[in-house]
């Protein structure tokens, strides 16, 4: 495999392809939410990431990752209402952060980047991993990544796992009850039904996997 990084122009590229994405699985991600929640789940992440795809396209040439990571958690938040636009805004932002100063996204600013949203989505929600949340999710991507060397550069495998990660987290959530929100007082009838914040991070991933695969093939071996 070839080593991969993706720069500031392809993480434009990226957040626009994750907007496509969110509108594709938009009555999926309702569907998930009217049963244990307001069912307006994926109007909210096709909102926040409509917001964001406008955002960042308006940012300078120059812009680097991390900002475009900070904006596109800023224009999110200011698009969206409830705990996910606060949450995934939020750990956005950190992300952003995070990265300060550095010029392209490989597998050490990858964990870099979901370690600091893991810290800040359990912080801000005081949430932790088996709260049926979308952390459940992230921690599950961020440890996946655990094996992975800071100077491996298999940016494609790493994210690989993470996805698969972030996904199977997600749908364990069906087996828990809910610990936070408004949901938590629906006791056992949230259990069958995964969290759909959760849902949504694993989709973020796996646009973000499909999207080098799809523009970079040469850095993805057959």
């Amino acid at each position: 495999m070839v080593n991969a990084t993706v720069n500031a122009q392809d993480l434009r590229a990226i957040l626009a392809y994750i907007a496509e994405t969110i509108h594709r699985r938009e009555a999926d991600l309702n569907a998930l939410d009217s049963a244990i929640g307001d069912g307006d789940h994926g109007i909210t992440m096709r909102n926040g990431f409509d917001a964001v795809k406008a955002r960042v396209a308006e940012l300078p040439a120059e812009a680097g990752v991390d900002t475009i990571l900070e904006e596109a958690g800023y224009a999110f938040m200011e698009a969206t209402g409830g705990a996910i636009g606060i949450l995934l805004g939020k750990s956005l932002v950190a992300g952003g952060q995070a990265l300060g100063g550095r010029p392209a996204l490989g597998v050490p600013e990858l964990k870099m980047w979901l370690g600091a949203m893991e810290s800040t989505i359990s912080s801000t929600g005081k949430s932790q991993p088996g709260d049926k949340t979308i952390l459940d999710s992230v921690h599950g991507a961020n440890q996946a990544l655990a094996p992975f060397t800071d100077d491996a550069g298999e940016l494609v495998t790493a994210l690989a796992s993470a996805a698969e990660a972030a996904e199977q987290a997600a749908q364990a959530t069906a087996n828990m009850l809910c610990q936070k929100g408004r949901a938590s007082r629906l006791g056992e009838r949230v259990l069958g039904h995964p969290d759909p914040g959760a849902v949504s991070f694993g989709v973020i991933l796996r646009a973000m996997l499909e999207w080098i695969q799809q523009n970079r093939p040469g850095q993805v071996s057959t």
